[in-house]
């Protein structure tokens, strides 16, 4: 493995999100249930030490996971591979995106006005 400390750093990230979603999901369980939130030793709640528990498990699983560590590695390696446009080209092509968006948001609305008048004319003339 050659981008050992990239891997390191997406299983933390991935290991603080899975306690993060650990933590939500026992205080959505504890609010559903109306049951409190006890402080443990009076300093941590209950919900804060099953997410930090669920972060440390879920970051020893990943890093005794050989296929995680693989797929992930492989992944780093891939995107260094990648051209990434530059910031000009960022520029110039989100401002091609935005004038085709207001070029087709002006047409779309003299559309919809025109068949409006149109629909007007014919539905609602009395003859």
């Amino acid at each position: 493995m050659e981008n050992q400390r990239a891997v390191a750093v997406l299983f933390v990230i991935g290991s603080i999100l899975a306690g993060v979603f650990a933590r939500s999901l026992v205080l959505a369980i504890m609010g559903y249930g109306s049951y409190p939130n006890p402080l443990l030793g009076g300093l941590v709640p209950l919900s804060t030490l099953i997410g930090v528990i669920v972060a440390i498990v879920s970051m020893a699983v990943l890093l005794r996971n050989e296929k995680a560590s693989v797929f992930t590695d492989s992944v780093v390696a891939e995107l260094r591979r990648v051209t990434w446009p530059t910031r000009e080209e960022t520029f110039g092509n989100t401002g091609i995106v935005v004038g085709a968006t207001i070029f087709f948001a002006t047409l779309l609305s003299a559309y919809d006005f025109f068949w409006a008048k149109l629909t007007g004319i014919f539905l609602y003339t009395t003859g």
